[in-house]
């Protein structure tokens, strides 16, 4: 089912509570992008990423029924993904997720025919992105959840359940510690930012 972009998400919200799947299919279907981001943050990488994808969807399809405020849905969902993700976290060993083997977007322009400014992209985009998964855990989410433009600022804390200032410093601090990561900034100063935060 495609969602017109006329038709309120609440109506599609009411439609699923009532058992219309194809309603809620659509919801997953407009809503997994984001949610896919954020379950990546707090896994801190892919493993185990589509298992607990599976997961939120079976919560979804069963827990449906009980969400009273059908506006409110995106934070729902955000807050059944993110328990599920760190309910996996927290469940298998603690280790640093290898940078090897993340396949990169390629973003060489078209029109550029310098494969030596296609290759410094490259490595570019995989130093931030590195970094990105270097960030301490509070950081990382709402970097990515930033970022996937999905949520807006008031939703993002209500994900996290933070106020939306604490939200806000937080993205500023992780967009500096991906900075001072990228630009070669010692772990020292990196974790300087971190400890105010």
């Amino acid at each position: 089912m495609v969602i017109d972009r006329t038709q309120d998400e609440s109506e599609l919200v009411v439609a699923a509570c009532r058992g219309d799947k194809e309603a809620l299919q659509g919801l997953l279907k407009a809503n997994w992008g984001w949610l896919k981001g954020l379950v990546y943050s707090v896994l801190g990488g892919a493993q185990d990423l589509d298992d607990v994808m599976q997961e939120i969807c079976l919560r979804v399809i069963t827990r449906i029924g009980t969400l009273r405020e059908p506006e409110r849905f995106r934070g729902w969902l955000a807050v059944l993904a993110r328990r599920e993700a760190l309910n996996c976290h927290r469940r298998r060993p603690q280790k640093v997720v290898p940078f090897d083997g993340v396949t990169l977007p390629d973003y060489a322009d078209d029109d550029v025919d310098d494969p030596l400014a296609d290759i410094e992209k490259k490595e570019l985009y995989g130093r931030v992105l590195e970094a990105v998964t270097r960030l301490p855990e509070k950081y990382r989410e709402v970097f990515v959840l930033a970022h996937t433009g999905e949520l807006t600022y008031v939703q993002m804390a209500e994900v996290l359940d933070v106020p939306i200032t604490t939200m806000q410093i937080r993205l500023v601090r992780a967009r500096q510690m991906i900075r001072d990561q990228v630009t070669g900034k010692s772990g020292h100063e990196v974790q300087e930012n971190e400890r105010y935060a």
